[in-house]
């Protein structure tokens, strides 16, 4: 039911739209104008977001600080075996959140072999250097500043589920992170 509610509400944004077209009035501009503030202020108000067929909602819920978060997180190993963060520009044209999403979903369905020609893959993306500045993932989809490069080349690739609590981690730094997967084994 939702659905055709929003289907309506886009309807409505397109009739208006094609009227501003057709009859070049002032008044339909306003009408927009006034449709899209009255629309989304009652959409924020009611915590929704309102496209057609959408299947999550924007606002659905409030942060909680307290509340466990994880994400995976890819880390290079180097001989001596410590771990090393990994350029995030060096996945481009993809960044680290949608890799880390990727990897969520799908890598329960990947066979042994296929995770570990993934992360052979991931593990040679990291030993280029970053792709020039024109063909790179927009920056802004990541506030993580590159570290600095590597001395020595790395062996392997780990991911690693890091979950943390928004306070704590403010107050303190801590978080604790679980081995998903490695390459080589």
């Amino acid at each position: 039911m939702s659905n055709l509610v929003y289907l309506a509400l886009f309807g409505i944004f397109v009739a208006i739209i094609v009227a501003i077209r057709v009859t070049g009035d002032r008044r339909a501009v306003m009408a927009l104008v006034v449709y899209v503030l009255a629309v989304h202020g009652t959409l924020a108000v009611t915590r929704r977001d309102a496209w057609p067929f959408v299947t999550h909602g924007v606002f659905l819920e409030s942060g909680n600080e307290y509340r466990p978060l994880s994400s995976p997180r890819f880390v290079g190993v180097d001989p001596l075996g410590a771990e090393h963060a990994i350029d995030p520009r060096l996945w481009s044209p993809i960044g680290n959140r949608t890799l880390g999403i990727w990897w969520l979903m799908n890598s329960q369905r990947l066979t042994s072999q296929e995770q570990q020609d993934a992360l052979s893959f991931l593990l040679e993306k990291t030993r280029s250097s970053p792709r020039s500045e024109f063909l790179r993932s927009p920056n802004w989809y990541s506030v993580d500043i590159p570290p600095p490069p590597l001395k020595t080349p790395l062996i392997a690739l780990r991911v690693l589920l890091v979950t943390r609590v928004p306070a704590q981690k403010l107050a303190g730094g801590s978080e604790s992170a679980r081995l998903l997967a490695q390459f080589p084994r």
